[in-house]
């Protein structure tokens, strides 16, 4: 045992204790870059990932009951896309349905801003002399949502493709990769299964917390006597499933309606109901929620995801929940798998 009791001693254990700090800390923000430059890459396997074990027990479900192994995987595969055209298809309709409200809701919102200005808006708009850059933001703001659009587009064929064949092939894969890994028998399959439970886990809080958007919206339509209330519920449940892209198209879809049926005032209290649901109701219930689906304490949740936004943006705050519940399940499996190891 080294002496701590002089001083060269004590600043011997002071120098090891800052040297640990400070490859702690470059171990951690190494380890933060590598994660930012590696997730893009990544991102569309682990959506992928989420998807598949979501939907594995319908595809396993309809070969028990005789359906060829490639019609059952090219069903789940389409699965997703299809439901994305559904809801592309309604929305589509309800807005074409509900145009001609919305033509009255904006002249009658040109004529409330012609009498609080005292002039056309129009006019005045055009008498502002940022009006040209306030154009090009705009502009700019829709040329991003179409190649956010488009990349979304590309991501879900491209991710429809991989799930046929982790759907088709996903046993002979585990059975591969069983026979490469130097572990007990067995161990492979169980962490692959660990995260797909834990998966299904997130995506089970993900309903819960969809379902409470639908509700409180829906509710917010019926009390401002909107049309469509239930069309209105759909898509917004739909759209819970899609990160950051389903809010805006949940929200936009509500806020249209009620302008188109009810005017501004209607639209602005839709809009501040939106807003509510989805930023304060939110962020109250789902660590709460997802908590609870995956193990983890909700300050660990809450930590995560707020942990995940700053590496990997939007997807990050998506996937750092359950990507961290199967870190936490894989550690119990090995530590265990290292413990009858050793007593064996």
């Amino acid at each position: 045992m080294p002496d701590l009791t002089g001083p060269l001693g004590r600043l011997g254990h002071y120098g090891r204790l800052g040297w640990s700090t400070a490859g702690l800390i470059i171990g951690a923000a190494l380890l933060v870059i590598a994660v930012g430059v590696l997730l893009p890459l990544v991102l569309p396997l682990l959506v992928v990932a989420v998807v598949g074990a979501t939907l594995q027990p319908v595809v396993d479900r309809l070969r028990r009951r005789g359906v060829p192994a490639g019609v059952a995987a090219l069903v789940g595969a389409l699965a997703v896309p299809l439901g994305l055209i559904v809801l592309i298809v309604l929305f589509g309709l309800a807005v074409a349905e509900e145009a001609p409200q919305w033509t009255r809701a904006l002249e009658h919102a040109g004529e409330w801003l012609h009498h609080q200005l005292g002039a056309d808006p129009v006019k005045a708009l055009r008498q502002w002399p940022g009006w040209r850059s306030a154009l090009t933001g705009i502009g700019t703001a829709l040329a991003s949502t179409a190649v956010v659009v488009v990349q979304l587009a590309v991501g879900v064929l491209i991710g429809g493709y991989l799930l046929f064949y982790v759907f088709r092939d996903g046993e002979r894969c585990i059975a591969l990769i069983e026979s490469r890994v130097p572990q007990r028998p067995g161990l492979a399959r169980e962490l692959v299964r660990s995260a797909a439970y834990q998966f299904r886990r997130y995506m089970f809080g993900t309903t819960v917390i969809a379902m409470m958007d639908a509700a409180v919206i829906t509710l917010g339509a019926i009390l401002l006597n909107l049309p469509m209330a239930g069309t209105i519920a759909v898509i917004t449940f739909v759209a819970a499933y899609v990160p950051y892209l389903g809010a805006w198209i949940s929200a936009a879809f509500a806020v249209a309606v009620a302008l188109g049926s009810g005017g501004v005032p209607a639209a602005l209290w839709m809009l501040l109901i939106v807003l509510i649901t989805q930023n304060i109701l939110e962020g109250i219930l789902r660590p709460t929620v997802f908590g609870r689906a995956l193990g983890l304490h909700p300050v660990v949740v809450l930590g995560v995801t707020i942990l995940g936004a700053v590496i990997g943006g939007l997807f990050g705050v998506f996937l750092a929940p359950p990507v961290t519940a199967i870190v936490v399940s894989w550690r119990k499996a090995l530590k265990s798998q290292t413990a009858s190891g050793g007593t064996a």
